[in-house]
């Protein structure tokens, strides 16, 4: 295996010199991988993020610093690469939480009752909105549709959409304050 110094080590993977970056692979991946286990507990995710570690250095390898030393860049890489994994996961878990709270049937009549009275109120406040804002909001919230596809629809400026959005959602949001 090469023996290299930190410069040497930079100079040879900003200049993506595979020998270097072969070399500095098998010095650094096993120490790498022992952080990521410490991190996600699970070797395949551990191998999976060392790789993805090594395949970003190697992407972004003309923004590497020579000042960092590479063992440093790499098992802070490492851990960051490791947090996001698990903020990630975090995320799609509570996601995934929300969406069977309310995928659950209302079985409760008093629930139900309160999700009709709240959606009246959502459509008295809506009716209260100005022509142009409310079918803005409608396009947007009810159709989907994209704040350029509205701009081009009624023939307004980008701006102008932004403008509806806002007072809407304003608007929307006291009624329904008020009247909780």
């Amino acid at each position: 295996m090469l023996q290299l110094s930190n410069d040497e080590i930079v100079k040879g993977i900003r200049s993506r010199n595979k020998d270097v970056f072969e070399a500095v692979f098998k010095q650094y991946a096993p120490s790498m991988y022992n952080i990521a286990v410490k991190y996600v507990q699970d070797t395949d995710e551990a191998n999976d993020m060392v790789q993805d570690v090594f395949l970003n250095l190697w992407k972004g390898a003309e923004n590497l610093d020579y000042r960092a030393p590479i063992n440093h860049y790499l098992a802070r890489a490492t851990v960051n690469t490791c947090l996001n994994r698990i903020k990630k996961e975090q995320r799609k878990e509570t996601y995934t939480k929300e969406q069977m709270h309310l995928a659950t049937p209302v079985s409760d009549s008093t629930a139900l009752l309160e999700r009709k009275e709240l959606e009246a109120q959502y459509h008295l406040a809506l009716e209260k909105l100005p022509e142009q804002c409310r079918r803005v909001f409608e396009m947007s919230r009810g159709n989907g549709l994209t704040p350029t596809e509205i701009a081009t629809q009624l023939n307004i400026s980008i701006n102008t959409v932004y403008a509806h959005l806002t007072t809407a959602l304003k608007r929307l949001r006291i009624d329904l304050i008020n009247k909780s």
